[in-house]
């Protein structure tokens, strides 16, 4: 029976970068292995949405997957909660967070606080959120309510009990400017509106007294005094990715959410150690997992976020490093993947190191397997692709590609 190996680089595309001698990372990086596969078989270009739409990590995975965001996006708090392991109930609402850095005027300084946090940290910004802030919350609103740290900077809220999902961001989203007042986008969002708000208050009131923040000042390093709310939603249910294109699918992701989305469209989660969606991942081990897992399953998806966390940090070498790294990972998964797997490398979304943020250029996509049609692309980029076999598709198309290789998809039609 065929086997696929979905492989997504969170961020991976990119521009013409001036450091890099005007070539994209993508270009410069010494990746024998994965150019090994574009020259063994097709490639192309894929508007992930549509020409020129910035998509988010959570609207590309979906459409990547099948699912035509404009119809299924649910909001990316939901996602991110359910990556984190919480349960969510009809009417909950969820948020995405980012811990931050602001002044004494609310003025971002550091819409990540560092990014890399540390994990006793992390536990202490769970403890006076959930035990000094939230408390507070419910004895005036009557709104249950939980907060969770994921990886690095980012996190989760969940509010449970008459909330509603219409309320505006409070992350400005730029650095340099005010947290933003959450705003009722209809009326009976007016009471979550207000207990946003209020949390706004008490995060910066109780985190700026937390100790871990006065050893942070004595050491020279900003504050982490700021959680910024985003992407309010609340979850749907999704036809399972097992039923809609007769697959047994399974995920290898680091980042709550990826997981989340995969445990949304019924993937089974597989976890490996020192795979958690940071630039220091183990990918060796995960490819060696995913390579183990088509054993049991015909359709494993493999993420890689950090090549996005080098890109939205500007570090272009970085970025080269990790795309190195993850060549590694993609050797040692082709010495003990079964022969008959079919391979598929593609990226979510563009992230120009000169811009630090997603764009809505197309992305390489790459298929390889025992009877793919080959063509004469020999290196897997940006350009090169352009001129591959499968010329320019959409995210939407992908996972109907790969299902014709696994022959699971039901003829259209007599």
């Amino acid at each position: 029976m065929p086997r696929a190996l979905l492989v997504i680089l969170d961020g991976c595309a990119d521009r013409p970068v001036k450091e890099l001698g005007g070539k994209t990372p993508l270009e410069v990086a010494v990746k024998p292995t994965i150019d090994r596969l574009a020259a063994e078989g097709s490639c192309g270009l894929m508007d992930v949405i549509s020409p020129g739409i910035r998509p988010g990590s959570d609207t590309a995975h979906l459409a990547i997957f099948g699912y035509d965001p404009y119809k299924y996006y649910p909001g990316r708090g939901p996602l991110e909660a359910l990556g984190a392991g919480l349960m969510l109930s009809p009417g909950d609402v969820a948020f995405r967070t980012n811990v931050a850095t602001v002044n004494s005027d609310l003025i971002v300084v550091d819409r990540r606080g560092g990014r890399y946090i540390d994990p006793g940290e992390v536990r202490e910004i769970e403890n006076v959120v959930n035990n000094e802030v939230l408390p507070i919350l419910k004895g005036k609103y009557g709104i249950d309510a939980i907060y969770k740290q994921t990886v690095e900077h980012r996190g989760v809220l969940v509010l449970r009990g008459g909330v509603s999902p219409h309320v505006s961001d409070t992350d400005p989203h730029a650095v340099g400017a005010k947290v933003s007042e959450a705003r009722a986008l209809s009326n009976d969002a007016k009471v979550t509106a207000e207990f946003i708000n209020e949390f706004t208050k008490l995060v910066y009131e109780k985190l700026s007294r937390a100790e871990f923040n006065e050893r942070r000042t004595r050491e020279g390093r900003g504050p982490i005094n700021m959680v910024l709310l985003r992407g309010a939603g609340s979850m749907r249910n999704f036809e399972p990715l097992s039923s809609r294109y007769r697959i047994k699918p399974a995920i290898i992701a680091g980042v709550a959410l990826i997981r989340g989305i995969g445990r949304a469209l019924g993937m089974d989660a597989i976890n490996v150690n020192n795979y958690i969606g940071s630039k220091d991942d183990d990918f060796m081990a995960a490819f060696q997992t995913a390579a183990k897992a088509l054993g049991n399953y015909n359709f494993v998806f493999v993420h890689v976020k950090s090549t996005d966390s080098m890109s939205h940090d500007g570090d272009a070498r970085g970025k080269v490093m990790i795309m190195e790294r993850v060549d590694a990972g993609m050797r040692s998964f082709l010495e003990e993947a079964p022969g008959d797997t079919y391979i598929f490398i593609t990226c979510d979304h563009a992230t120009p190191i000169v811009v630090k943020d997603h764009t809505g250029d197309p992305v390489p996509f790459m298929a390889w397997g025992p009877d793919v049609m080959k063509d004469d692309i020999t290196q897997f980029s940006e350009r090169t692709c352009a001129r591959g076999f499968w010329n320019r598709i959409r995210g939407i198309d992908v996972m109907n590609i790969i299902a014709n290789y696994l022959g699971t998809l039901e003829k259209f039609g007599e």
